[in-house]
């Protein structure tokens, strides 16, 4: 071998060792989450493209003669599968079957109507410019949709989609839905097969269970007594049944079930109401999603809402599954709460470049807003302290954010011009402060209030000031200072529907009120302290009780934060995120 030879050989084995060792350090990639969407033949309604990945659109159905396929509405088959042109992200699949849609038997029982219908499915995906097929026989073995069944539904649903996979080729989608028992089916034998499984975990349960509760007992054994099946039973089931996490799909319901006196069978999120008169809307701690109950506690709705999409998606994250899929589309309200929460939780990136995003305005443009910062030295050391964080905290955020803020201390200028005031430490004082004040509230005028901000107790003197933060006064506070764990409640308002459903604050004394705030019922409670933290301080201590800590007062265009002590409140991500949505809401909203 000669000298070149031999360099050549070295540098090749220098470059793959190089190679080596660069992609042992590289971190591990994030896998790619994906969310299907079921799209009905409905023509009324089309989908937003950014909000998923894949869209199942239902349904097709067995022919009458068992050999082929039939499409309901076709024309808005091709209306669905144009979306790709704008979107190329999206893969659209046929989905096949849907409760109560009959003939797989039939057509599975003999190799002949095998094959003619799996080349039929060729055809359509190829004449609709399809990705895919999603097979949703409910269910293979069983008539309890109404349908056709035999004992050898199982070994021929296997002998299907074989049929299917080699019809389409190995490059198309082929999915399935599966019932949360993950029954049915030969698993081991059709995974071969098969990209993905979508779990329908709904449907588990109607008045007086839920329909889809996350889970059904608590780490400490305690059981939900309006809970059968559960998501994270149903999921467990198919691992159980072999198949990987990474094929899975959390199925998630964007309706409820009512008892049919009360509320229909079927309840679309769109359509969802506040309680009826003797009704009242809870939260199962354990189950993690909200019901409809009477006065004496029997469930009468059950149903899914942003607070509860949002925990399923994290449960989809934490359990590392393939993605999340949801029936259907056109059941979300006109804002798109829940498929859009499922899109930002699960698909950040797809989502937010699919948006028309404007751009910042930027300094030396027009200014979208103006605040005020009014605070005193004249405090608690601790409640200075955060005052002074807080003035570099949000000018901070002025650069290059086409805002401004202007600061002032211990007086209050003349308010017309600003969008928001925002008071970290200290309400007004003197007479000819507090009525300037409450005419800019009363005219509509922002207000961001932090923990010794709504301070007052029978020496404070200004009622106005005590109905305006909702109408209680302070009875008691934690100390020392110390970190509490945050459960967040309003998930559809702006100020908190893009945070977990807990978060640890950084650490704070925390004021507790009389009477509750929540039974004013013009206060949108938005945040609390989690019945984990109790018995909570050391020297003053409480131990228990409902404590709020983040609300509006509907009234008015305002936002209490009781945070604000010392110099940790803003060493947290998740907390700083909650005080910059609050300050955007209030310079945006307009009553």
């Amino acid at each position: 071998m000669n000298k070149t030879i031999i360099g050549a050989v070295a540098a090749l084995t220098m470059l793959s060792m190089l190679s080596i060792t660069a992609q042992a350090q590289r971190p591990a990639r994030k896998p790619a989450r994906i969310v299907v969407a079921y799209v009905t033949s409905n023509p009324t309604v089309m989908p937003d493209p950014s909000r998923m990945t894949h869209i199942n659109y239902a349904f097709g159905h067995v022919n009458d003669t068992f050999n082929g396929v039939r499409i309901s509405n076709e024309s808005r088959l091709h209306s669905i599968t144009a979306l790709k042109k704008d979107a190329p992200w999206l893969k659209v699949c046929l989905s096949i079957g849907g409760w109560g849609s009959g003939r797989f038997s039939e057509m599975a029982a003999t190799e002949e109507n095998r094959k003619a219908f799996a080349r039929d499915c060729a055809r359509v995906v190829t004449e609709f410019d399809l990705d895919g097929i999603d097979m949703d026989w409910e269910y293979p073995t069983s008539s309890a949709a109404g349908i056709s069944s035999s004992p050898d539904d199982t070994k021929n649903f296997t002998l299907l989609i074989k049929e299917i996979r080699a019809a389409i080729g190995p490059r198309k989608l082929l999915t399935m839905a599966s019932p949360s028992n993950a029954r049915f089916v030969d698993f081991p034998e059709v995974l071969p097969y098969m990209d993905f499984i979508n779990v329908m975990a709904y449907d588990m349960g109607r008045p007086p269970r839920h329909n889809a509760a996350l889970y059904r007992q608590d780490e400490a054994g305690n059981t939900s007594p309006f809970t059968r099946g559960s998501a994270d039973r149903a999921i467990q089931n198919h691992l159980d049944a072999g198949i990987p996490k990474e094929k899975l799909t959390l199925g998630m319901p964007l309706y409820g079930h009512g008892d049919k006196k009360n509320y229909p069978d079927y309840v679309d999120f769109k359509d969802m109401a506040a309680p009826k008169e003797g009704l009242s809307e809870h939260w199962d701690e354990i189950a993690r999603v909200p019901y409809y109950a009477d006065s004496e506690g029997n469930l009468m709705l059950g149903y899914d809402n942003v607070r509860s999409i949002t925990e399923k998606c994290q449960y989809i994250k934490d359990k590392g599954l393939l993605g999340g899929m949801y029936w259907e589309y056109s059941c979300d309200n006109p804002e798109g709460d829940l498929t859009r929460v499922i899109a930002a939780e699960l698909i950040p990136k797809r989502f937010v470049s699919a948006q028309a995003v404007p751009k910042a305005s930027y300094a030396g443009k027009e200014k979208r807003f103006k605040a005020l910062l009014y605070y005193s030295d004249k405090v608690e050391e601790a409640h200075a302290q955060f005052a002074h964080q807080a003035i570099d905290f949000f000018k901070k955020l002025t650069v290059g954010d086409g805002w401004t803020l202007d600061v002032s201390k211990d007086k209050l200028p003349d308010l017309t011009s600003y969008d928001v005031v925002i008071m970290p430490d200290v309400m007004p004082w003197n007479a000819a402060d507090r009525t300037r004040f409450e005419e800019y509230m009363e005219n509509g005028g922002g207000w961001l209030g932090f923990h010794g901000a709504g301070y007052n107790d029978a020496s404070t003197g200004w009622d106005w000031f005590k109905n305006f933060l909702g109408g209680f006064s302070f009875l008691c506070n934690t100390w020392p200072p110390q970190p509490a764990l945050v459960e967040v409640e309003g998930f559809d308002h702006p100020v908190t529907k893009n945070l977990p459903a807990r978060y640890v604050a950084p650490a704070s004394e925390f004021y507790q009120w009389q009477p509750d705030p929540r039974s004013n019922p013009d206060l949108r409670i938005l945040a609390s302290l989690a019945r984990e933290n109790f018995p909570m301080g050391l020297k003053d201590i409480v131990f228990g009780g409902d404590f709020p800590v983040v609300w509006t007062n509907t009234k008015y265009r305002m936002v209490y934060i009781n945070m604000g002590h010392g110099d940790e409140t803003f060493t947290d991500a998740t907390q700083n995120l909650l005080f910059i949505n609050a300050l955007r809401w209030l310079a945006f909203h307009k009553p």
